[in-house]
């Protein structure tokens, strides 16, 4: 099943330029600068050479534009606390084949803080739809880890017709314990939420876990604490219901899915790890992922044939 096609995006205020198999973003607008009042720390993670400022709705992001081709584009958005590099197996895989793009969300990693210190979920969406219009991607698959998904699957149900499909991987939807650590104050935030990534992380990999809980110390209190607001109140599968076209959701073994999902969804279970799946069983998503763009990329060269 594939998702129908809308009206394209408009280009944002973006300037491109091509370096090897990576794409420069040079943000134009002076509105976009003067919306973060101070910069954020610096990037964490390996291959930081790639890491580019990138458009969104205030203030801007830190991320990755990398390949490029025919083949379907594809868009990662992280969990709470998390960064871009939460994806690096699966940036490497396919970027000889298309376009794929991962940032770190607002308040995480290297991008600005919010100015008005505005974390909601209608404003991250927002930053996912600056950054598709400022990048030219119309139709992408967008793939979501942890709260990341409560990202893609809102514009998917508001722009159904700018998405060829989603893949979840560990969604969080109706968290009680999330919804208890985004409540509390700041001074016992930040313990709170590592405890709460250990017991997620019970079954990843030592690399894994030194990765998480790293990227957990840059990440702002703000924005963490809308992350889990969301994974305690959005309902996930209403959202998965207004969008018609293909999803499939990666779970680790003992990782909570989201119900009642709607018919055609394919839930898979990986065979191992924990939250982080994308980085504790990289292969096992990287196939499943394959699997699910093979389709939407053989429809993709037919319409532009038939064009």
């Amino acid at each position: 099943m594939i998702a129908r096609q809308g009206g394209g995006t408009n280009a944002g205020h973006m300037g491109l330029r091509w370096t090897g198999t990576g794409v420069t973003l040079a943000v134009v607008s002076a509105g976009l600068l003067l919306g973060c009042a101070h910069p954020p720390p610096a990037p964490v993670g390996s291959d930081q050479g790639e890491e580019r400022r990138l458009a969104g709705a205030e203030g801007w992001l830190l991320g990755r534009s990398l390949g490029f081709g025919f083949a379907t584009s594809v868009v990662f958005v992280h969990g709470v606390g998390g960064n871009n590099h939460n994806f690096d197996p699966q940036m490497a895989e396919f970027r000889s084949s298309r376009r794929v793009v991962a940032f770190d969300q607002r308040g995480c990693g290297g991008s600005a803080d919010a100015p008005a210190g505005n974390y909601d979920l209608d404003t991250r969406v927002q930053d996912l739809r600056k950054l598709l219009d400022g990048l030219r991607l119309e139709m992408p698959v967008l793939v979501g880890q942890g709260t990341g998904v409560q990202v893609v699957a809102r514009f998917a149900e508001r722009n159904p017709g700018n998405v060829l499909g989603l893949v979840l991987v560990d969604p969080v939807s109706g968290n009680a314990e999330a919804g208890r650590v985004a409540a509390l104050p700041d001074s016992d935030f930040r313990p709170a939420v590592e405890r709460w990534l250990v017991t997620l992380l019970g079954g990843a990999r030592a690399e894994t876990r030194e990765q998480v809980l790293a990227s957990v110390q840059v990440a702002r209190i703000p924005a963490m604490r809308a992350m889990l607001s969301d994974a305690a109140t959005t309902d996930l599968p209403a959202s998965l219901a207004a969008f018609p076209g293909p999803v499939l959701v990666l779970a680790a073994p003992d990782e909570p899915v989201p119900s009642p999902l709607q018919p055609g969804i394919v839930v898979r279970r990986l065979s191992s790890g924990g939250h982080w799946s994308t980085l504790d069983v990289p292969d096992e998503v990287n196939a499943a992922l394959r699997e699910f763009l093979r389709p939407l990329d053989a429809a993709a060269r037919t319409r532009r044939w038939s064009g």
